[in-house]
């Protein structure tokens, strides 16, 4: 059982997506709009997926996932409450639903670009290439397939926009 850049990875993947899933089901109570509220759904599913798939990579390496803190979830509510306590707009859901994707987008990224090579990560300086242990492939194809559905979930969202 050896901690790793894959491991860690994974770890990210996972806890994003069940901040995502906690987030939506908050969000859904409040949602008027049936589009927008089909397309929730679809993101919820998405997140729950990519969640099975990382604790199963997680699970091969003789890891498991970290589940969110009560400290997390409760820093989730309440923001969520506080954000959506005057304005229940779906415009303004989909803005925070948005918001949430880009962190999401650059958090991943941002770990993604501390490990392997430079030329696959400009970001990153010939000096920590050197040192940095490659992260598996299957966890690198998992955060780019969430980073891909992150950003497709943008773009699905940007319509309840106005």
């Amino acid at each position: 059982m050896e901690f790793s850049n894959e491991t860690a990875l994974l770890q990210e993947i996972y806890k994003g997506s069940a901040m995502g899933a906690e987030a939506i089901g908050l969000l859904l109570p409040k949602v008027k709009n049936a589009g927008f509220r089909s397309d929730l759904q679809t993101q919820y599913e998405q997140y729950e997926a990519t969640k099975k798939q990382a604790e199963q990579e997680l699970s091969n390496l003789g890891q498991c996932p970290q589940e969110l803190t009560k400290g997390q979830q409760m820093m989730l509510q309440s923001a969520l409450c506080c954000k959506t306590l005057l304005n229940q707009e779906t415009s303004h859901l989909a803005k925070l639903m948005i918001e949430g994707s880009n962190m999401g987008i650059l958090t991943l990224t941002g770990v993604l670009n501390s490990y392997g090579n430079p030329k696959d990560n400009p970001a990153q300086s010939q000096t920590e290439a050197q040192y940095a242990q490659q992260a598996g492939d299957p966890a690198v194809a998992l955060a780019r397939e969430t980073i891909r559905h992150e950003t497709d979930n943008i773009d699905r969202l940007k319509v309840y926009l106005v």
